[in-house]
């Protein structure tokens, strides 16, 4: 089996760090590195990491999330670098699970499957508008994008991450398959996403970000037509059509169609204000590399 190195790029990642080195320590099968890139961060990000076990490896934060994982990924050891956020506390059997992905597909990049619970009603409006494609469920599949959210790619990959954060995973995707790279999202392991998106607030700095990110993938995206044309006319926001597909997800599942049907108000108000996040890109997209403007951390 390969040697496997976790890359963990952190900007003030105090709150949850801890959870998922500890996470990853009390696998079954656990990696054998991992890496805590602390990327400018002004709280306990790097004592945390150290007190865990981690190498720490620090930057300015000049680069975003991009840049840092690709330090990350020149300092690693292993045969895989895998990617992953630091408020993605991997599942038990999660090492177990990737080494399983790793072995039936070789080469590939692999991306896993997240499960999340909302602490408010934002905070579940939150998660169900993002995140109910990546359920664990279904068979492994080869799809056109994974999220960086957790990823497993060749350490010998003839890539790099963009230094930039919003899209940047669109980006990388797009460029992996542009060099013959195989995508693989494999539901049977999983990570539970830790986000403290809990305000309405909060919720529309993820909408921000998300709607540059796919106005900025648009145009290389390997997902379709429909992708591409909604990504320049986001109509689709405003007629609500997407909240029917978030339902087809949740319907099996008590505890996600509960909160989806209470906050089913809350859910129409959020899917109108990512459609005027959308728009704002509706006529100029911002660039593919670089962060274009953008701003997020």
């Amino acid at each position: 089996m390969p040697i496997v190195t976790v890359v963990i790029p952190a900007y003030n990642a105090e709150r949850t760090l801890g959870r998922v080195l500890a996470a990853l320590a009390a696998q079954d099968k656990p990696v054998d590195e991992v890496i805590v890139v602390d990327d400018g961060s002004t709280d306990g990000t790097a004592a945390v990491a150290s007190d865990h076990g981690a190498t720490v490896v620090a930057t300015d934060g000049d680069g975003f999330a991009g840049a840092a994982r690709n330090r990350g990924w020149d300092e690693a050891g292993g045969d895989v670098v895998v990617f992953l956020d630091s408020d993605a506390v991997p599942a038990p059997g999660w090492g177990a699970g990737l080494r399983r992905a790793l072995g039936e597909f070789p080469g590939a990049i692999v991306g896993c499957a997240r499960t999340f619970r909302g602490k408010t009603p934002w905070g579940w409006v939150a998660h169900l508008q993002s995140e109910t494609p990546y359920l664990p469920r279904g068979e492994p599949r080869r799809v056109a994008f994974v999220s960086s959210y957790c990823m497993a790619v060749p350490r010998a990959a003839p890539l790099r991450w963009d230094p930039s954060y919003g899209g940047e995973d669109g980006v990388f995707c797009a460029d992996a398959l542009a060099a013959g790279l195989e995508l693989v999202f494999d539901p049977r392991f999983h990570a539970f996403h830790d986000h403290d998106r809990s305000t309405f607030a909060a919720l529309r700095g993820q909408q921000r970000r998300l709607a540059y990110g796919l106005a900025r993938i648009g145009p290389v995206q390997r997902e379709g037509v429909r992708k591409r044309v909604l990504a320049r006319v986001p109509l689709h926001y405003f007629a609500l059509v997407r909240l029917l597909a978030i339902y087809r997800r949740v319907r099996s599942s008590p505890e996600l169609r509960r909160p989806f049907v209470e906050n089913v108000p809350r859910l129409v108000t959020a899917e109108w204000t990512l459609g005027f996040s959308a728009l704002r890109y509706a006529l100029r997209r911002p660039p593919l590399r670089g962060q274009g403007g953008g701003g997020f951390r």
